[in-house]
């Protein structure tokens, strides 16, 4: 008598190997390394807020916000960032960096690998793609959510349609409705409010030995994270599920809920639409 029982966990196993040979390839990940900071950042890893330590390995995904002071950020193919004061940012898959608010600088060193994904700069008005062995430092404007791009060194690409080139030592501004304005040189409001440090070009630098033991940490509340979740970056769209075990707190449920208006996206985790045509079992 055959052994069905057999057949059918091998028909498991062939469907499982060719599900995954079917399935497109993941993008690639990159660990980044704090190397320095004035003073702590805060760290945000997967739901839960802690602080991020010079040293500390970085990972994709992770939200970072310095209050005061430059933190240095290193790529492990090479990409040096650098954030300014007051700035909210966000470490993405294949060397991204995502800017919400504040001041960053970006420089594609050299390849330290065989595979180096060219680096870019989420944006709320659009991605800036850094040009090969170039640097340039990007901010945000409070007013009317304008974003300023000076090309330090080399060529950046800012994506619009078409497609935007930002040569060597010039300036552009791009406002919200996304129209991009450039200059020969940057404004005096924006030489004004750079970040002392960010008028040297970003060198690599030795990281200290990672700190001992973990950093103390506790689940986010909506107020940590609410700036992104409210944001247009492309990031948002993983935030429901990123965070969706935080619905479970009341607190963090009530926020959301007030604020569902501005997060249509999490309507459908709050209040799951019923199942048509599907009926309960009843067992006797």
């Amino acid at each position: 008598m055959v052994d069905r029982s057999h057949l059918w966990t091998a028909g498991l196993v062939i469907a499982s190997m060719l599900t995954l040979t079917s399935m497109p390839a993941s993008p690639a990940h990159a660990d980044w390394t704090l190397a320095r900071t004035d003073a702590p950042v805060a760290l945000v890893r997967g739901t839960n807020l802690s602080t991020a330590r010079a040293g500390d390995t970085l990972r994709d995904g992770d939200l970072l916000e310095t209050h005061e002071g430059v933190a240095h950020l290193q790529g492990e193919h090479g990409t040096l960032v650098a954030l300014g004061p007051q700035t909210r940012a966000m470490l993405a898959a294949d060397t991204r960096v995502a800017l919400l608010h504040g001041w960053l600088k970006i420089a594609a060193t050299a390849c330290v690998s065989q595979a180096c994904p060219a680096p870019r700069v989420d944006t709320e008005r659009g991605p800036v793609d850094i040009g090969a062995n170039a640097a340039a430092i990007i901010a945000t404007r409070d007013d009317a959510g304008a974003i300023d791009l000076f090309s330090e060194t080399g060529a950046q690409t800012f994506a619009a349609k078409p497609p935007a080139t930002i040569a060597s030592g010039r300036f552009a501004s791009i406002d919200a409705h996304v129209h991009l304005q450039q200059s020969a040189r940057p404004s005096d409001a924006f030489i004004a409010a750079m970040p002392v440090p960010f008028r040297d070009a970003l060198q690599p630098l030795s990281p200290p030995k990672p700190p001992p033991g973990a950093a103390p940490s506790r689940a986010v509340n909506y107020d940590d994270i609410a700036p992104w979740l409210v944001s247009t970056l492309p990031e948002r769209k993983s935030f429901p599920a990123r965070f969706r075990s935080r619905v479970a707190d009341p607190a963090f449920r009530r926020d959301i809920d007030a604020h569902l208006k501005a997060l249509p996206d999490w309507r459908a985790l709050l209040y799951p639409p019923a199942r048509s045509g599907v009926r309960r079992a009843r067992y006797p």
